[in-house]
């Protein structure tokens, strides 16, 4: 077996194995995230909003990767619980922005507050050295 067979093999290997740990942990992230009362998809859309800043249904579907008849409904919903609201562009009263309320934005920190604390718990004990290199590791992997 060539020495590139062999690397090949390996990466394949490791591959397996980040895959199978990357969603096991992301598992566990859902859960934090179910906790929170409003579905996976709204605070999905409550964090591209809370990031991003106010956008257009469009905008948002396509972050979101969805269809904007998808995201219609998610914003919907949105609205009725007092989490989003719709303000008219003011240069095209056509458009409409999707903007964050106080309460959606209160909500979209919890959330996040509560991830942050999950992973930081996780790291608890680990070695400062080993985290920082898996995390470039990570941002290495998503830049390619």
């Amino acid at each position: 077996m060539s020495s590139k067979q062999k690397t090949t093999q390996d990466n394949e290997a490791y591959a397996s194995r980040l895959n199978s740990s990357v969603t096991h942990l992301i598992r566990r992230i859902r859960r934090i995230d179910e906790s929170q009362g409003i579905g996976r998809a709204r605070l999905s859309a409550l964090a591209v909003l809370h990031f991003g800043g106010p956008c257009t249904m469009t905008e948002l579907a396509g972050a979101e990767l969805v269809t904007t008849t998808t995201m219609h409904h998610v914003v919907k919903a949105l609205i009725q619980d007092r989490l989003v609201r719709k303000i008219p562009d003011r240069r095209d009263k056509r458009r409409q922005i999707i903007h964050l309320t106080r309460k959606g934005r209160q909500a979209i920190v919890k959330a996040h507050q509560d991830r942050i604390g999950f992973l930081a718990n996780l790291l608890e004990g680990q070695a400062s050295r080993r985290v920082a290199e898996a995390i470039a590791l990570l941002e290495a992997l998503e830049r390619t």
